[in-house]
């Protein structure tokens, strides 16, 4: 009876090549606010359903492909009552008249809405 044994002998040798060197971390840098968070708005994260337009012309293939936006704000809530939410991403306080101005505004219809998550 004969038996033939095959062996496979693979060798990698990596000649000349050093282990790559990981960058070393950067420390961030604190920030240090100018204005202070003391705003009477509490912060949320907002994920909703947007819709999707294209005024241009399309096939059948094209058009099945067209799907929803599901976007993310977060910001600080200013209002919100049965029809809509509004929220802010940034705001400017003057320091001696104390008046607010928002800026990143936007208004989401509140069937629209997914979920609300309040952070910090």
């Amino acid at each position: 009876m004969i038996c033939s044994i095959e062996y496979t002998i693979q060798i990698t040798i990596m000649a000349n090549k050093k282990p790559k060197r990981r960058k070393p971390r950067r420390k961030r840098k604190l920030v240090i606010p100018t204005q202070s968070n003391d705003i009477p708005f509490s912060k949320y994260r907002i994920e909703w359903v947007d819709a999707l337009s294209d005024s241009g012309w399309a096939d059948d293939k094209e058009f099945n492909k067209m799907k929803l936006a599901y976007p993310v704000n977060e910001g600080w809530l200013y209002s919100k009552d049965k029809t809509s939410v509004k929220v802010f991403a940034s705001y400017d306080l003057d320091p001696t008249t104390k008046e607010m101005t928002y800026g990143d505004r936007t208004m989401i219809p509140t069937t629209w809405i997914v979920k609300m998550t309040k952070i910090q």
